[in-house]
């Protein structure tokens, strides 16, 4: 019998061990149920609690950092607490004394963690008073989200100081957090007025972060009384928030004689003029009159300007962008990076003369969707020349009335009058330059409506009806494809003509000329607006009309 070396041995021992590897873990299921508080000193509504210590008691061994980065005890910070561990269970000792006939909050938030990964899934409020009585106060109600995920509510007594409030700097005296659906309940207030806002503290240090956190704002303020004591329905629609102001990156020539300007972020052409530049001669001191400027849709951070007059080789430009440009959150320019030198010497960059928003033969075109082209004048003997923009039926003939010119630059198709399952063709003709010489250009873009047993009708109300205001309905179907409408100034709306699909319907009060949702600011702090989610998810039939869809505004 031939005999194993010992390097044949080894190996067998490698191939058993990955092959044993494969079998399941031994032990049991895996534990998935969140750990639960089984005992606690104070308990709920506990009164005369004088003790300088609190304790829990979990059910399962937790991660311990987890549960004292979850723990928040207002007036006290985490330097004022000190833990001790004995197995399941913590003492928590408080390094300043408790106050005599007050109602605390201890708090341990929803991202707590056992020893299995397993959440504790929803933040536990224990309220106790150090006197005879307790206060009740409750503020309850939804948070919308674009993801399941525990998130904080904040509330802060309004003072006199309220509006110079920075909540990313002050805690607040009462917070939680809410489970998993987005439910919460902010217990144990005093009668107060309160300001409120929520985010879902990526720092774990119950302190808003801009930037970093989604954000909202209360629609209003909210006040509790001994006659009013639980408020519910506070609700909010979460987001970033745009805080910082847009700077100016860079200038360059481009290769038509327009002046390429790239910013941070997009800016709002509502507040879009070309006497919000400024281009001075550094040699002479002398501004040169800028008499066009356009964002560029093909690149929304990107901005062309055109002066009156021919840059002079061999010269230093300042561009400044002044501060009466604003992006589209309604932050203005910031005043220390709104200007670039520019040397004209050499075209470094390329504008192209013309923008569609749509791919050629494109297909499934529905009457809510947004069809344009953007014609950006080139320099020309410096003479505007308007481009011509038709639209074009699936036999060549020219559609009359059918294109909109939504700004000087941009030509929309009006496509609520199209025929469904039909060809269409945006075509844009304009002239150029070649060589020196001007000449015809002509582009096309085509397009097929969608089929019309595709497609169904919603129908339905917004209450209550709020005088002065528009109020947008907003219908995202299971792909993430969103249908918007006006509601009447009664109330009722109407969509003709949406995929079939089921749908989350949400309707809000428009702020400025944009269709998303405003959710407030933060600091100077402003309201969010108000704003209603229909319970349901609601299925859209083709060909079939959905009907008593009532949507209630918050």
């Amino acid at each position: 019998m031939a005999k194993i070396s010992k390097a044949v041995l080894v190996l067998l021992a490698l191939v058993l061990a990955g092959c044993a590897g494969q079998y399941p873990p031994t032990g049991g299921p895996i534990d998935t149920t969140p750990p639960k508080i089984t005992m606690s000193s104070p308990t709920p509504d506990e009164l005369n609690f004088t003790s300088g210590e609190i304790r829990l008691k979990f059910d399962k061994y937790m991660v311990r950092r987890t549960v004292e980065s979850a723990i928040f005890f207002p007036p006290y910070s985490l330097d004022d607490l000190k833990f001790d561990w004995s197995g399941k269970e913590v003492s928590i000792r408080v390094g300043k004394p408790l106050v005599k006939n007050r109602t605390y909050i201890l708090t341990i938030g929803a991202r707590a963690q056992d020893d299995h990964g397993n959440y504790l899934g929803k933040a536990i409020n224990i309220v106790f008073s150090t006197g005879t009585e307790i206060d009740t106060g409750m503020i309850s109600g939804q948070i919308y989200a674009p993801k399941p995920e525990p998130y904080t509510v904040a509330a802060y007594p309004v003072t006199p100081e309220i509006d110079t409030l920075h909540p990313y700097l002050t805690l607040p005296r009462y917070i939680t957090q809410s489970d998993d659906s987005g439910r919460y309940v902010l217990q144990g207030l005093a009668d107060a007025k309160y300001r409120l806002i929520c985010f879902d503290d990526q720092m774990r240090n119950f302190l808003y972060a801009p930037q970093i956190d989604l954000y909202s704002s209360a629609i209003h303020d909210v006040v509790v009384t001994h006659t009013d004591q639980k408020v519910p329905g506070v609700d909010f629609i979460v987001a970033k928030e745009d805080t910082s102001h847009p700077q100016l990156y860079s200038a360059s020539l481009a290769n038509n004689g327009l002046v390429l300007l790239k910013f941070s972020e997009p800016l709002d052409t509502s507040y879009l003029s070309p006497s919000y530049f400024v281009v001075r001669d550094s040699a002479t001191g002398r501004t040169l009159p800028v008499d066009f400027a356009a964002r560029l849709e093909s690149n929304e951070y990107n901005i062309v300007i055109r002066t009156t007059q021919p840059f002079k080789p061999h010269r230093k430009y300042f561009i400044t962008a002044t501060d009466s440009l604003r992006d589209t959150y309604n932050n203005l320019m910031s005043a220390g990076n709104n200007m670039q030198v520019f040397l004209p010497d050499s075209a470094s960059a390329k504008v192209d003369p013309y923008y569609f928003n749509f791919p050629d033969s494109l297909r499934g075109v529905t009457a809510y969707d947004t069809m344009f082209c953007q014609f950006v004048i080139p320099s020309i003997d410096r003479i505007r020349t308007n481009p011509t923009v038709t639209l074009l039926d699936s036999v060549g003939e020219t559609m009359p009335g059918m294109i909109e010119r939504a700004s000087e630059t941009v030509f929309s198709v009006n496509l609520r009058k199209l025929k469904p399952s039909e060809w269409y063709t945006l075509n844009l003709e304009y002239k150029t330059d070649s060589n020196g010489t001007q000449m015809d250009s002509v582009v096309k873009r085509s397009f097929m409506t969608v089929d019309s047993s595709l497609v169904g009708d919603l129908e339905g109300d917004v209450t209550p009806v709020i005088p002065g205001s528009r109020i947008i309905v907003a219908a995202r179907n299971e792909r993430g494809k969103v249908f918007y409408t006006y509601a009447d100034s009664d109330g009722t709306f109407k969509m003709d003509g949406i995929l079939s699909g089921v749908y989350n319907i949400r309707a809000y009060v428009q702020r400025g000329s944009g269709m998303t949702y405003f959710n407030g600011r933060s600091y100077p702090y402003r309201f969010a607006e108000p704003f209603g989610v229909y319970p349901d998810d609601v299925k859209i039939r083709a060909r079939w009309t959905t009907e008593g869809v009532i949507v209630t505004l918050h």
